[in-house]
């Protein structure tokens, strides 16, 4: 593409092609989120505070090692590009570690959680050495603000499809195998399944795909590492969204790993949780294609906190109301998905603009380092998430198959409401100072592009 020439636009075809790539990293992710922490306690055997401390420290590690994973990324260079590689050949290490994931081995106490600690590790190494380049392939595959909005909509579309086939097909599953819905011979056929498809489409995504390299390389190659920080750390745009993106998550956790508790202990109803988790992803379906028509006539920015407004509300129902019935609980979920959803689109939808605005402040662009950074950060609040909520769990006196006494099912209420809250309003502050008000990311882009760069 020569110097300040716009690319011919992707075309839905290929916008979708690579949110299919959202599907295969979901079938692991949406596992990991919804299922882990429940298998470590009700299968493996865990304790809830070391269920929690594993996944805190395997997402803190997973966290670490993605900006290495950028800057390797970044660096690249191959016949079939720099990111496309790593999709690639990365789909069946990947799909191996998943099903070691999801395995009980015949040990008990330390050598048990040594097991279990490292297969969660090598699971996130190589999980990140695909989802980094994934991700970060939004940035190159297009400079234009809505072209990226609508990747970012493939991407949830098809993450919503993932979290819906794992959602109903785990613990069915696992039922079919062991004849009990959180057996452990169950959940590794289930992961062992839902790696085969993924490792189906992934090859796919990287055959549909193509890098549009910059005109003028700005990606500096020495002290390379230097002056990719040097970038990160002057981009305000970047700041503001991990900063309130991180804060979310540490703390909107501990309503997404409720869940499963609330239905088996509160509602006595544990098949319910896998219809209500179902429903709210599903939902989503109906609920990203209403945040892209949104995105066509109002900033990502104010989508954002337009989200943090309807999580904020709900909230605040949830702790005022008693819900009782299984339905109850699916409407709650289904509007909170709302949320989520708007949130997760606008993230996604800014996150590759903060890659121009970047490269607008200091002159070096910097793509799939921005992506690891920001993975690290959500991943470490991911792993802290889940640490404080299991912490909190045995703290409030959970104990796993047993009857839950009315102060554990109090603080279990409590959990899912405190922390969220938090969470929501810290991070609408702080999207309050994020420069990408609408129109500015396309004022530099034009700039960048008339400058040559």
């Amino acid at each position: 593409m020569a110097i300040g020439e716009r690319a011919a636009p992707l075309g839905w075809a290929r916008i979708t092609a690579f949110g299919a790539g959202d599907f295969a990293c979901n079938l692991y992710w949406q596992s990991i989120s919804l299922y882990l922490l429940f298998y470590y306690t009700e299968a493996v055997g865990l304790s809830p505070a070391t269920a929690g401390l594993i996944y805190m420290v395997a997402s803190i590690w997973d966290g670490l090692i993605d900006p290495l994973v950028g800057a390797a990324a970044d660096r690249t260079r191959t016949r079939w590009g720099g990111y496309r590689p790593y999709i690639l050949f990365g789909a069946v290490p990947l799909a191996l570690a998943f099903g070691l994931l999801y395995y009980r081995p015949p040990f008990e106490g330390a050598a048990l959680i040594g097991f279990v600690l490292g297969a969660h590790l090598l699971f996130r190494t190589l999980y990140a050495a695909v989802n980094v380049p994934y991700a970060a392939l939004s940035a190159r595959m297009t400079r234009d603000a809505r072209e990226r909005a609508a990747l970012s909509g493939a991407r949830m579309l098809f993450s919503t499809l993932a979290a819906v086939a794992v959602a109903l097909a785990t613990q069915p599953i696992a039922k079919a195998v062991t004849g009990r819905p959180d057996g452990a011979r169950g959940f590794f056929v289930a992961a062992c399944l839902f790696a085969g498809v993924a490792t189906l489409v992934l090859p796919l995504v990287f055959a549909t795909t193509r890098e549009q390299l910059p005109a003028r390389a700005s990606t500096p190659q020495g002290g390379a590492s230097r002056a990719y920080w040097g970038s990160v750390l002057r981009n305000r745009a970047f700041w503001t969204l991990i900063i309130g993106g991180g804060f979310m998550i540490t703390c909107m956790t501990a309503l997404g790993k409720s869940v499963l508790y609330y239905f088996k202990y509160y509602l006595h109803d544990e098949a319910g949780a896998r219809t209500a988790l179902a429903l709210a992803s599903a939902s989503g379906l109906a609920i990203i294609p209403f945040w892209m028509a949104v995105a066509r006539r109002f900033s990502k920015r104010a989508i954002w906190l337009a989200s943090c407004a309807i999580y904020a509300t709900g909230l605040i129902a949830f702790a005022l109301l008693d819900l009782r019935a299984a339905w109850q609980m699916d409407v709650f979920l289904i509007y909170m998905q709302t949320a989520t959803a708007g949130l997760s689109f606008a993230y996604w939808g800014i996150l590759p603009d903060t890659v121009e605005y970047g490269q607008w402040k200091t002159g070096v662009r910097a793509e799939a380092f921005v992506f690891g950074p920001a993975l690290l950060f959500q991943k470490v609040a991911l792993g802290l998430g889940a640490g404080l909520f299991g912490l909190a769990l045995g703290a409030v006196g959970y104990r796993a198959h047993e009857v839950q006494t009315a102060h554990t099912l109090q603080g279990l209420k409590a959990l899912m409401v405190g922390l969220p809250l938090l969470g929501v309003a810290i991070c609408a502050v702080a999207m309050l100072f994020n420069p990408l008000k609408r129109g500015v990311h396309e004022q530099i882009v034009a700039q960048l592009a008339a400058e040559g760069t």
